[in-house]
């Protein structure tokens, strides 16, 4: 049976009818409140003053998932100075006492169940394999104006919040479980190199962090997010040249630098660390093209064994 979206405030997943228990969804049962910048749900007492925060705030209640859209609200013009009184009043009549649990602290210093910080992405996490997800969500910032909600990065417009909080995110990449906002972003210089069974990278940052500084690898992609000094922000997410083996690869962070060891798949020399995307062959010049032929040839001729 095909899947069906779940309505209900906070959830926006999708579910099987006949898999609809009583437990199965996670959700808001009061409505959403704007107040002196703050952001939060009628129903729990969690406030937040980031927007993203409030969009990820889990559930408050369990129950059943709800496959009825809401209807369409009439459209009328609303009084900006009322709003917030009218929020206001709608609070006090359902407000409820209902504090959430923490969850327990990884090696890595994210929480289990903390939410992916990236607008509109829904997932949590659950452990290192968490990070292998790729994350959906919306770039760019939420704009509520003339009684339209949308994203202004792909610019689907309604006049309906549930479903503006549910639109499915329009990009891809990496989740963001520990907000950056007030980290500021650094360049570092890094190298690397080679043996006939490792290839490893230095990235020269000193007094990184251990608790919000990690390191992601795949078999083709290393992804390092470095946090140190005052707060500084280096990010290398790269596409490797060859494969690795992700369970004999290491990261050591060092005083003055992080090295990651990452261990080949199998015995061979890489040309380069990364791919690069070069031009296509019909765009280059001879000269180029005799320049890339003969680099390939003197690559090939290195023998590593003696490394």
């Amino acid at each position: 049976m095909s899947l069906v979206q779940c309505y209900n405030k906070g959830c926006g997943q999708k579910f099987k009818l006949e898999e609809n228990s009583e437990d199965a969804c996670e959700y808001h049962p009061g409505a959403p409140i704007f107040h002196d910048a703050y952001k939060g749900w009628s129903c729990c007492n969690k406030k937040s003053t980031d927007f993203t925060t409030f969009l990820n705030t889990k559930g408050c209640t369990k129950g059943k998932h709800n496959p009825e859209k809401p209807p369409e609200p009439e459209k009328r013009k609303v009084d900006p100075s009322t709003r917030d009184e009218a929020l206001e009043k709608k609070a006090a009549e359902e407000k409820t006492d209902n504090s959430a649990e923490e969850g327990e602290m990884t090696e890595s210093g994210i929480k289990i169940g903390e939410n992916c910080k990236n607008n509109g992405c829904k997932s949590t996490y659950e452990g290192d394999h968490s990070n292998l997800d790729m994350c959906k969500h919306h770039p760019g910032y939420p704009v509520f104006h003339e009684g339209l909600k949308y994203w202004t990065c792909c610019q689907k417009k309604t006049t309906d919040f549930s479903e503006f909080l549910e639109q499915a995110g329009c990009s891809t990449g990496h989740h963001c479980w520990v907000k950056l906002d007030s980290k500021k972003v650094a360049t570092c210089r890094y190298d690397w190199h080679q043996t006939p069974t490792h290839v490893c990278v230095a990235i020269y940052a000193k007094l990184c962090d251990p608790a919000i500084t990690y390191v992601e690898v795949n078999p083709i992609r290393l992804n390092a997010n470095i946090v140190f000094a005052d707060a500084n922000v280096f990010t290398l997410d790269v596409e490797l040249r060859g494969i690795v083996d992700v369970q004999q690869s290491s990261v050591n962070l060092a005083a003055t630098k992080v090295e990651i060891k990452l261990r080949k798949a199998e015995p061979s020399s890489w040309r380069t660390l990364i791919i690069e995307k070069a031009l296509p062959s019909e765009n280059k010049t001879d000269d180029e093209k005799a320049k890339c032929e003969e680099l390939e040839q003197r690559v090939d001729a290195v023998d590593l064994s003696d490394l």
